[in-house]
C-alpha cells in the first residue's frame, strides 16, 4: 500500500507539474520579461541580461530563507494561475456550447438554409442530367459546403456547439432515440475501451478550452509587453483548432457508440430488437427511459 501511495503521489505531482506549474511558469516568465523591457525596448536582450545579473548579485537572494519564501510564492502564484486558467477555460467552453447570442445563431441558420436549398437544387439537376459527372460533383461540393457550416441545422451561436448537438439531432431523426435519456444507461453497458476513448476525447476538448484560458493570460501580459499579445493570438488559434478536432472526435465516438451498442441496450431493457435498430424500437426505448417525463 505504501508503494502504491508513493506511485500515486508521484503521478499526481507529474500531472500538476504538467497542467499547472509548466504553463504558469512560462506565463510568469513572459510577464516578468515584459515588465522589464516594456513596449519601447521590447527586444532589448542586453537590458534584460543586465537586470538579471543585477538581481543575481542581491544579498537577499543568497539567503536560504528568502529562497524558500520565493519558491513558495512562485508555487502559490503558479497554482493560482492554473486555477484561473481552468476557470477561464470552462467559461470559454460554455461560450462555445451556448445558444446565445441569438443573432449569431440566426445568422448561421440563414447560411445553412441557403446552402441546403442550393444542395437540393443541385440534386434535382443531377437527377435530370442522369449521367452527368459535373452535375454530381457540383452536388457533392454543395453538400460539403453545407456540412462545413453544420452537419445538422444550426441552433447554436458557434460551430462547436452545433457539432456536438448534431449527434442528438441525427440519432433522433434516424432511430427516434432521445440521447439525453439513453446515454446514462448506455454508458453503463459500454465496453471499458470504448468508454476510455470517449473520455479521452472529452478530456482533449477540456484541455483545448483551458489553453484558451492561458491565451487570456498572455493577452493580459500584452498590456505591458506587446509581443505577449502576439503569443495570445497564436495560443487562441491553437486552442480553437484543437477544440474543433476534439469536438469532432467526441461527437463521432458518441454517435458511433450508440450505433454499435444501442441494440444491446434494447436487449438489456427487455425490448425485442431483431436485426438492425429501427425507429419503432428506438421510440420504445425512448418512451421507457423518459418515464412519462
Amino acid at each position: 500500500m505504501t508503494k502504491f501511495l508513493e506511485a500515486l503521489g508521484g503521478k499526481l505531482a507529474e500531472r500538476w507539474l504538467a497542467l499547472l506549474l509548466g504553463p504558469s511558469l512560462l506565463l510568469m516568465i513572459v510577464t516578468l520579461v515584459g515588465t522589464v523591457l516594456g513596449h519601447r525596448r521590447w527586444h532589448d536582450t542586453a537590458l534584460l541580461l543586465s537586470r538579471l545579473n543585477r538581481w543575481s548579485t542581491e544579498p537577499a537572494l543568497r539567503n536560504a530563507g528568502t529562497l524558500v519564501l520565493l519558491l513558495a510564492v512562485v508555487l502559490t502564484v503558479s497554482a493560482g494561475l492554473g486555477v484561473a486558467a481552468g476557470a477561464l477555460g470552462a467559461a470559454v467552453e460554455r461560450l462555445w456550447l451556448a445558444r446565445r447570442p441569438r443573432w449569431l445563431a440566426r445568422r448561421r441558420q440563414r447560411r445553412w438554409d441557403a446552402a441546403q436549398d442550393a444542395f437540393n437544387r443541385a440534386l434535382l439537376e443531377a437527377a435530370r442530367a442522369e449521367n452527368s459527372p459535373a452535375a454530381a460533383e457540383r452536388a457533392q461540393d454543395l453538400n460539403a459546403r453545407r456540412n462545413r457550416i453544420s452537419i445538422a441545422r444550426p441552433v447554436h451561436a458557434f460551430w462547436l456547439g452545433d457539432r456536438i448537438t448534431a449527434v442528438d439531432t441525427r440519432l433522433w431523426e434516424t432511430y427516434r432515440l432521445d440521447l439525453a435519456s439513453v446515454w446514462p444507461r448506455l454508458w453503463l453497458i459500454l465496453p471499458e475501451d470504448v468508454r476510455a476513448e470517449i473520455t479521452a476525447a472529452r478530456a482533449r476538448l477540456t484541455a483545448a478550452s483551458r489553453l484558451a484560458g492561458w491565451a487570456a493570460g498572455y493577452l493580459a501580459a500584452g498590456v505591458v509587453w506587446w509581443p505577449a499579445a502576439v503569443i495570445a493570438v497564436g495560443t487562441a488559434l491553437t486552442a480553437r483548432r484543437r477544440a474543433r478536432v476534439a469536438a469532432v472526435a467526441f461527437a463521432d465516438l458518441t454517435e458511433s457508440a450508440v450505433d454499435l451498442h444501442a441494440r444491446a441496450l434494447a436487449e438489456s431493457l427487455g425490448i425485442t430488437c431483431e436485426g438492425k435498430l429501427t425507429e419503432d424500437v428506438g421510440a420504445e426505448i425512448t418512451t421507457m427511459l423518459r418515464k412519462r417525463t
